[in-house]
């Protein structure tokens, strides 16, 4: 079994590290992680521990804002029946709610709009301009889409509909000629972070609004909730803005205001609100997603905006059906998606594979199973008729969307980020398109295969882990992308029961370790490590790569605020000197 590399991440500068950790009163392990993340001075520090909405960049510093926010208030002020157009995923969906749930509080006249992923497409679709157009609609606010929908827009703009854009995906050299396009990714746009959600850059659109109409921003805060969720499940960086917003949003997503959330959370019989960015990606995520991957995603609008308690029941017991429902349609293509990687043997730097009829709302699910299979970008396509439909996935150190620009005279449509897009083209022009995005893959490796590895933020004592130091690591949440979840290794550690495999077919690896001149143990888990388990009964000693957590099921068994800490294991390897 080839071993995946261990690196260390930069060991930060001494001085700096105990300057920080003396100005700014923080424990030596929170001054070594901020200052590896490029926190160095007492004021960022507490900026970054403690994020403020005052510090919230002032809206009309994005392209088009003014315009955007004078059309829109001229809008509210005059009555006009306003579109509220979102793409099917939660990022779109959760905008929808956001906008439509404000305008409505304002009195305005709305209608919330996300198209059909299968007899509509990804993004403004002309089936939904003329639904504006037939429902008098004057204005249209596009969320998470628009920035590459030229036809649909220039049709809104023939049917005499104004559009503002608000979009946060890559652009092309044009953009569409609307009122307003909002979307910080454009070249023109000097908007100083780059990296908000769909639903964010809604946020700032109703944050101008706001502030034109001279709107008590407290009021405006409140919806945070639904930009924290968008933000866990869109994987946008948590640095800057997007760390303010998921801040107050899961401390918004906390109290549970909304009756959807509520019904949400009981119909999957969850008990607790999401704590952490993480626990809204394995949550209400999937959840949200699953309306526009199996049926229809406005039902998951609907829940969101649901003032009642029994409709908003109604709603989640369709959307925790339908994410059943996707769990056995994705178990079941990926079986068949990895048969046919494991088969072909024509790619050495990208996984790409096809079938009649995929569903396409879990193409990119699978896509992502392939990366986990075999670490290489990959691609999942669905031939209908004569033309293939999918999604890509990327690994680190891959813009899988710069990959497909290569080949875009190849592509009926494609778009997306660094890390995931969307794609359609001819099955004809499979065999050329396959060629040239291997090659360019390729070519941002540099002929080097792609390899996992696992990278650790410091080196511990097991005798180190006290919920004294987990209390100082939650100082740092959220986590995600821009501000990851700190890992650590610990060497030379013993098993201080035998260790054994748990759950189905013994997948996973369960643990209770410890180190010598150390009188205590700890529960470690290491899940999908179960085929571990025989070499670590061969190892007398080993070291260990793993995040810390709270468990949760053996604090509720303790006594009040009694915190339970366990390790999830990222690697294991025979212990080394």
């Amino acid at each position: 079994m080839e071993e995946t590399p261990w690196t260390a991440e930069p060991r930060p500068d001494g001085q700096k590290v105990s300057d920080l950790q003396m100005n700014a009163r923080l424990t030596h392990l929170v001054a070594w992680l901020l200052v590896q993340r490029g926190i160095d001075s007492a004021e960022a520090a507490r900026k970054f521990l403690t994020p403020s909405a005052d510090d919230l960049l002032d809206p009309s510093g994005m392209k088009d804002m003014d315009a955007a926010a004078e059309r829109l208030h001229q809008a509210v002020q005059r009555g006009e029946r306003i579109m509220v157009y979102g793409d099917y995923d939660v990022d779109g969906t959760t905008a929808v709610a956001l906008i439509s749930g404000f305008l409505t509080g304002l009195g305005s006249e709305v209608t919330p709009y996300v198209p059909k992923r299968f007899d509509e497409g990804h993004g403004v679709s002309m089936e939904g301009v003329a639904f504006a157009s037939n429902q008098g609609c004057t204005l249209m606010i596009t969320l998470d889409c628009g920035t590459k929908d030229f036809e649909s827009l220039a049709y809104a703009k023939k049917k005499g509909i104004d559009v503002i854009v608000c979009d946060h995906h890559l652009p092309e050299e044009q953009l569409p000629s609307v009122l307003a396009l909002l979307n910080p990714k454009r070249p023109d746009c000097t908007y100083p972070f780059k990296e908000l959600s769909g639903c964010g850059v809604a946020f700032k659109l109703l944050q101008a609004l706001t502030l034109r109409m001279d709107f008590p921003q407290d009021n405006l805060l409140e919806e945070l909730d639904l930009v924290a969720i968008s933000i866990g499940a869109d994987l946008v960086d948590l640095v800057n803005e997007n760390r303010i917003l998921a801040h107050h949003g899961l401390k918004r997503l906390k109290e549970l205001q909304r009756p959807g959330l509520r019904a949400m959370l009981r119909a999957a019989d969850i008990r607790e609100a999401p704590a952490t960015i993480r626990d809204i990606s394995f949550t209400l995520g999937p959840r949200i997603n699953a309306a526009g991957r199996m049926e229809d995603a406005m039902t998951a609008v609907n829940l969101l905006l649901e003032t009642c308690e029994n409709g908003a029941a109604e709603c989640a017991r369709l959307l925790e059906n339908w994410n059943q429902i996707r769990r056995e349609v994705d178990e079941d293509m990926t079986a068949k998606a990895i048969e046919l990687v494991d088969q072909d043997e024509r790619n050495r730097y990208c996984n790409l594979v096809y079938g009649k009829h995929w569903h396409r709302g879990v193409v990119g699910i699978v896509a992502s199973r392939l990366v986990e299979h075999r670490y290489r970008p990959s691609l999942v396509l669905s031939e209908e008729g004569t033309t293939l439909i999918g999604s890509a996935r990327s690994v680190d150190g891959v813009d899988i969307h710069h990959a497909l620009g290569a080949c875009s005279d190849l592509l009926i449509q494609f778009g997306g980020h660094p890390m995931a897009a969307g794609l359609q083209l001819h099955k004809k022009d499979l065999p050329e398109f396959r060629e040239r995005f291997e090659q360019a893959i390729g070519e941002q490796l540099a002929g080097r295969e792609p390899k996992p590895r696992v990278t650790y933020h410091a080196e511990l004592p097991l005798s180190e882990l006290t919920p004294a130091m987990f209390r100082g690591l939650e100082t740092l949440e959220p986590f995600g992308p821009g501000n990851p979840l700190p890992v650590f290794m610990s060497r030379n550690v013993r098993c201080a029961k035998a260790p054994r495999a748990v759950g189905a077919e013994g997948k996973h690896l369960k643990l209770f370790v410890t180190q010598p001149e150390w009188s205590g143990s700890i529960e470690a888990v290491g899940f999908n490590l179960g085929h571990l388990l025989p070499l670590l009964k061969q190892w007398h000693a080993f070291d260990i790569v793993y995040t810390l957590v709270r468990n949760t099921w053996l604090e509720a068994r303790s006594a009040p605020d009694e915190i339970k800490l366990n390790l999830h294991v990222i690697d294991v390897r025979e212990a080394q000197d």
